[in-house]
């Protein structure tokens, strides 16, 4: 909330744009660390635009690591703890499939959006209903086709996941393959916050040297041009 100073001229309402702490320390980062100051050059023509696109397309290729970082981080936590609970309670066979709410993760918004996407977790973890559905509708679409001659106008309904009542499992001949993509081992958040902090130091350090890149560039195609104006 903003608040009041006086003045020559009255009251005055601060506004609420003042920049926070957090605005400030980003600001004194940005410009300190991830700046690019580039220099002048011959043979290479750099301008304003320019700068900012290189800047930027640097912070984004790091910025595009630390968030696949968090995505694989997220990944084999979260969704691991519910392939790695399957496999424990030992769910490996459509008989022995459960809900949810039996193995604990009915409320879970992340398991549920990723049981209903196409997602890895989806890819691992079978639905019982789901593989009765596409037998269902398999034989239907054989029995449309003997009666008519043709698959021909055949149009299965879309399938439509409950996941209150939906039973899943891991197939066993590929809960092996499930362990290893989902191991607990390496999977805590420490790796995340390396790869976080090698990103930042990376990206501070290529728009550090990029001006010595292109000059080291704009060196060679002057000597190429053989025009003797090359800076040594």
């Amino acid at each position: 909330m903003g608040f009041f100073q006086l003045t020559h001229s009255g009251l005055m309402l601060l506004s609420e744009s003042e920049p926070s702490l957090w605005e400030e320390l980003w600001t004194y980062f940005n410009d300190k660390y991830f700046s690019v100051e580039l220099g002048q050059y011959e043979n290479i023509e750099i301008g304003t635009g320019t700068l900012l696109t290189f800047r930027n397309i640097i912070l984004g290729l790091f910025a595009g690591l630390v968030i696949a970082a968090a995505f694989a981080s997220y990944d084999k936590n979260r969704l691991g703890g519910f392939v790695r609970k399957m496999i424990r309670e030992d769910c490996l066979w459509p008989e022995k499939a459960r809900t949810l709410a039996e193995l604990g993760y009915q409320k879970s918004p992340g398991i549920r959006g990723s049981l209903k996407r196409g997602t890895v977790l989806s890819r691992t973890v079978h639905c019982v209903e789901k593989e009765q559905y596409e037998q269902d509708m398999e034989a239907a679409r054989a029995a449309y086709a003997e009666k008519n001659g043709s698959e021909e106008g055949f149009v299965a309904p879309p399938f439509r996941m409950d996941l209150d009542t939906a039973h899943f499992y891991i197939p066993d001949e590929e809960h092996y393959a499930a362990e290893v993509r989902f191991e607990e081992k390496g999977s805590g958040w420490r790796a995340f916050l390396l790869v976080l902090l090698v990103s930042v130091v990376g990206a501070a350090l290529v728009c550090w040297l990029l001006p010595d890149m292109l000059q080291l560039v704009d060196n060679m195609i002057g000597i190429l041009k053989g025009d003797g104006n090359a800076v040594t």
